[in-house]
């Protein structure tokens, strides 16, 4: 199996958030609108929508914390390589 590179793992985060916040409200709209009685979202499909919504805000958090973890790790190492090559 093939290793994923960065931008193709980014791109699957970014497309699993917004289909996962898409289903949510696409959830709560038929349930308001379609589902007797209209105007009125039963406690299941709240719980759904919630949940979706939730997973979306994990994904793009996980992915916001990754991405500023590896910027300090990038900007500490070049550090530590400036300091190494400015002693030498």
């Amino acid at each position: 199996m093939a290793k994923m590179t960065q931008i193709e793992l980014t791109r699957l985060q970014g497309a699993l958030a917004i289909a996962s916040f898409a289903a949510g409200v696409l959830i709560a709209c038929v349930c308001l609108f379609l589902v007797p009685p209209p105007g009125e979202i039963s406690n299941s499909a709240i719980s759904i929508v919630s949940e979706l919504l939730v997973l979306a805000g994990a994904i793009l958090g996980v992915k916001t914390s990754y991405d500023i973890k590896f910027r300090k790790f990038e900007a500490e190492l070049l550090n530590k390589v400036d300091k190494i090559d400015n002693d030498k």
